[in-house]
């Protein structure tokens, strides 16, 4: 059985107020009080606890419907009827106006109709009553979700967004006040990179996590962990969907890092089994070039100055001392680098990579300029450093070059305003596109651009520069190839 509903009746006429409590305790489970004026009105509430309150207009020592206005004033959220008299319905719309739940023109027989009206009026205060507490609910769900760290996004059955939160606005760069009310898929969903895919999602079923990358306001692009969860509203009945998500650029790119390091170390753990076998190679070659030089000259001595065959010989000793030095140039490149630095001519590095590389860049077709300035000053280096970084950058520019079509790959060393050495290594083949110029030195740059090396040598580039205290730039524009300048101080 329901409560019965305590009723306190404010009425300065006794007879009217014992009847009405008459017609309530006939008409159902009512517990009522009585109050022949407002001071009595205020004791009596704050003795004791009622559900409803009918206040007459006209009391001992003031008005009902000031007495109306100051209960909430003072706090009380009671379910209030006016009672007035007759013509007084100007009044009875004040005291609507006021907060009262529902009013009784004190005509006719009035009283018959005073229990329904109490519990309508019960009924309505109950359910302000849940609706309140509701919207309290919902305003401090709210607040929690601002103030989390993830960005919470949430759409209806309609996929129109209903909330953004501050996270979101932070993470993506867009305010709530533009997006609240759009469709998620014509905003949200573009957002990232592919556009966001929603997956079936049925209420109870476990949230559906992924990895994502988007895009903020700014164009920059980050990574998110997110988790989309169906919404239910107490029924079981789904009302929703949200998507809560998580900045994890950092750690994405600490991956990417980590993941170019072992790429790198690998790498340079295939060099190295290369260098070795170079060496072993190389020394198998050199043995019999030693013989072959050794032999010719002994030829040469018998025969006559001015024999046919001199000439022959003279062509077969020459050639084999070119092969001795291009096998000691492979012997010295395979051997590993120390980490001493000494006064170094950087033209004479460039030569010795010319030395290793020119014939691979000549090979496809493309031809080479070199334009090497004279008296240059020394430099504070590495030399197999600096063979390893001209290497790199020339068999770059074939890369970008071997297209069976005519390039030029050209390789300058000057003095710049700033007295340091400037080289140049240049060619006109396929650009690298401007979106992904900025990153070109970067250790995480995924794949190569336009298709010149593994994506890594760039990066390895650098590092040398760095290690010499020296700059290095890249430009690159359509029609104009790749040009990397590279800038090191003479002391």
């Amino acid at each position: 059985m329901a409560e019965p509903l305590r009723v306190l009746i404010v009425e300065d006429n006794a007879d009217h107020a014992r009847l009405a409590c008459e017609f309530l305790q006939i008409a159902g489970e009512f517990v009522t009080e009585i109050a022949g004026d407002i001071e009595t009105l205020w004791a009596k509430l704050a003795a004791d606890t009622y559900d409803v309150v009918t206040l007459d207009y006209n009391l001992p020592d003031g008005n009902g419907l000031g007495a109306l206005r100051e209960l909430g004033a003072r706090g009380y959220t009671l379910a209030v009827v006016m009672v007035t008299g007759r013509g007084d319905e100007r009044v009875a719309a004040q005291a609507i106006q006021a907060g009262a739940m529902d009013y009784i023109v004190k005509t006719g027989d009035y009283l018959s109709a005073l229990p329904a009206t109490i519990q309508k009026a019960a009924r309505t205060q109950t359910l302000l009553r849940e609706n309140q507490r509701s919207l309290e609910q919902i305003r401090y769900q709210a607040l929690l979700l601002n103030n989390v760290h993830d960005a919470v996004v949430v759409w209806d059955l309609n996929g129109r967004i209903t909330y953004w939160n501050r996270a979101a606005e932070a993470l993506f760069g867009w305010g709530a006040e533009i997006w609240l009310g759009q469709h998620a898929s014509e905003c949200y969903q573009t957002l990232f990179i592919p556009p966001l895919e929603l997956p079936e999602l049925a209420p109870g079923a476990p949230p559906v996590t992924a990895e994502r990358c988007g895009r903020r306001r700014t164009g920059e692009e980050f990574w998110v962990d997110s988790s989309l969860t169906a919404l239910e509203d107490a029924a079981g009945r789904a009302i929703g969907v949200m998507d809560v998500s998580r900045d994890v650029t950092a750690r994405k790119r600490l991956e990417a890092q980590i993941q170019a390091a072992q790429t790198q170390l690998t790498q340079a753990v295939r060099l190295a089994a290369i260098g070795e076998l170079a060496s072993g190679v190389a020394h198998q070659i050199s043995n019999p070039l030693t013989t072959i030089i050794a032999e010719t000259q002994l030829l040469r001595r018998e025969v006559a100055a001015d024999s046919a065959l001199r000439e022959s010989l003279e062509a077969i000793e020459r050639g084999g001392w070119r092969a001795q030095e291009a096998v000691q140039r492979l012997l010295d490149f395979s051997r590993p680098a120390s980490a001493e630095r000494e006064p170094l001519a950087v033209n004479e590095t460039i030569a010795h990579a010319l030395a290793l590389v020119g014939g691979l860049i000549e090979s496809i077709g493309v031809s080479l300029a070199v334009e090497l300035a004279e008296g240059l000053p020394a430099v504070p280096a590495n030399a197999r450093q600096l063979e390893d970084l001209w290497v790199n950058l020339l068999l770059l520019a074939r890369d970008g070059t071997n297209d069976g079509q005519p390039h030029t790959v050209r390789l300058c060393s000057s003095l710049d305003d700033a007295g340091q050495v400037r080289v140049v290594v240049a060619d006109d083949g396929r650009p690298i596109p401007a979106e992904q110029l900025p990153g070109v030195f970067e250790p995480d740059f995924t794949g190569p651009p336009a298709g010149r090396g593994t994506g890594l040598e760039l990066s390895i580039c650098r590092e040398i520069v760095r290690q010499h205290a020296g700059q290095i730039a890249a430009a690159s524009a359509p029609g104009q190839g790749v040009a990397i300048t590279v800038t090191l101080p003479t002391r």
